[in-house]
């Protein structure tokens, strides 16, 4: 110790380290070496410049490549035959999630041939381009575990049209683990599919309404996949809801069971949804992401099924959708949505970035309200069973929508589908009102008949710094005067933060 009273570290040159110390260095190094921005797709390249240092460092790394998990990163502007040709036979990575530049297209060709070694596969391409690219690939790649393609028209305005892009039927990836199609479409007899037990990913998104996507088809492929753990169906426009139930009829009865199952994201039509959710388990999930286009009917006795046969985690801590436990709904109408969020955790009060996850999420995409009004009236008539506990509901009304006359037929209509809407929270004790024009709700809710929210106790009208939610005062007195003539009073809580 010095006079200071401070300690002196004394220092070693890192060459005195043994190799199991450098490799430990190195491999902490790796693992340090991404912010997470391109999901790891990039990491690979990190012992690119060590391995300039010296050649002790050059050997040790090149004589690791197992324990360092190293790879040889095939992405725009890299001059992929030369690398090939010149570097050691290491796994493959082929990254190419932009434009593909002049003479790239040759390159992610060159790559892709070395099947023995490709390990990973990301490529957005146009859809004119990706049928040369994807003929390379007829055939088994032994140890591909993540396979990304993301197909695009040059021309927004041909977004519309059917794509003649699908994967060669003939490709194989035992290993596979994520698979991820943005319009592209999956062979009938695909052989992926067909040996798709390690997949843990299934991503089918911008999927061309075509009937040929059938519900049962796609149950079939997914009874293989008992490690699946996130699956996600995107369509690009919705297949007609009396398509597919004709479809439905005499189809195969295939279940498929997903018992890893944590993550379902569905954009669509509601026939296919429940064609799906007919004919699956998924007793342990998580997250439910729901996003039906505009339709005139919703039936959704399968969706009420699925959601009420998910059982608790054995742990108990709430992360998985518990049967029947919904304790709190949110209702919200936008510009171009309407949708409901419900939460599993009791809460006193709904704040801005509280705890809430919302487990179960379900958007319409419709732009005008008595259209969104009535498209979460029939949702939420159906999902009824699952709003037994529920005692805390939001109404948000986030954008202003044009104001019927008071005396004509769509103010009538419109109070009806408020009205609609509310007979399936019958428990609700909190009643809490938001966005900037949730003084609307409010005119739009009066009259309110006797029988509906027996149970509310408490309405929250919103904050009075938020533009017009505190404008109707006459609807607020107006509202808490009925109840109270119907001998159920409700207390006004105006600071709730």
């Amino acid at each position: 110790m010095s006079n200071t009273g401070r300690h002196h570290a004394s220092s070693m040159a890192i060459s005195t380290l043994n190799h199991d110390v450098l490799l430990n260095i190195f491999n902490w190094y790796r693992l340090g070496n991404t912010t997470g921005f391109d999901r790891g797709w990039n990491l690979e390249r990190w012992w690119y410049k060590p391995i300039q240092v010296c050649r002790t460092w050059r050997h040790l790394i090149l004589a690791s490549p197992t324990r360092l998990d190293l790879h040889l990163v095939c992405t725009h502007g890299t001059p992929i035959t030369t690398m090939l040709t010149h570097s050691p036979p290491l796994p493959l990575i082929i990254y190419y999630p932009g434009r593909l530049a002049a003479g790239e297209e040759e390159d992610v060709l060159f790559a892709l041939q070395h099947r023995e070694r490709v390990h990973r596969i990301h490529i957005r391409a146009p859809a004119a381009s990706l049928p040369c690219l994807l003929d390379v690939m007829d055939g088994e790649y032994p140890v591909l575990q993540r396979l990304v393609i993301h197909s695009h028209s040059e021309k927004p305005c041909a977004a519309s049209a059917g794509t003649g892009v699908q994967l060669p039927t003939k490709l194989q990836a035992p290993l596979l683990r994520r698979l991820t199609l943005t319009n592209v479409r999956l062979p009938a007899d695909s052989e992926l599919l067909r040996r798709a037990e390690s997949l843990v990913t299934l991503e089918l998104l911008d999927i061309a309404d075509s009937l040929e996507h059938h519900p049962a088809h796609l149950v079939a492929q997914l009874a293989r996949m008992a490690q699946l753990e996130r699956l996600v169906v995107h369509f690009r426009t919705a297949l007609p809801n009396h398509a597919v139930e004709r479809t439905l009829w005499g189809a195969p009865t295939t279940r498929a069971a997903l018992p890893r199952l944590q993550l379902l994201s569905f954009r669509g039509g509601s026939a296919y949804l429940e064609g799906v959710l007919a004919r699956i388990s998924a007793p342990s999930v998580q997250k439910l992401f729901i996003d039906f286009f505009a339709q005139l009917t919703f039936d959704l006795p399968s969706l009420v099924r699925f959601v009420r046969a998910a059982q608790p985690s054995p742990e108990g801590d709430g992360r998985a959708i518990q049967r029947s436990q919904f304790h709190a709904a949110e209702l919200h109408f936008d510009a171009e949505t309407a949708c409901m969020l419900l939460d599993s955790r009791k809460t006193d009060r709904a704040r801005p970035g509280g705890a809430r996850t919302n487990p179960v999420q379900l958007r319409v995409s419709c732009r005008a309200l008595d259209w969104q009004l009535a498209s979460l009236a029939q949702i939420c008539g159906a999902l009824t069973p699952l709003f037994a506990h529920v005692e805390g509901l939001t109404l948000g009304l986030h954008t202003s929508h044009p104001k019927p006359d008071a005396n004509s037929d769509c103010l009538d209509s419109d109070r009806a589908q408020w009205h609609a809407l509310l007979r399936a929270f019958g428990g609700t004790k909190t009643l809490q009102l938001g966005g900037p024009h949730a003084a609307h709700i409010l005119h739009e809710l009066l009259p309110l008949p006797a029988e509906l929210l027996p149970a509310l106790q408490e309405l929250l009208p919103g904050d009075d710094g938020e533009p017009g939610a505190g404008e109707d005062e006459g609807g607020l007195a107006a509202f808490t005067a009925e109840r109270e003539a119907t001998g159920r009073p409700v207390g006004v809580v105006r600071d709730w933060w």
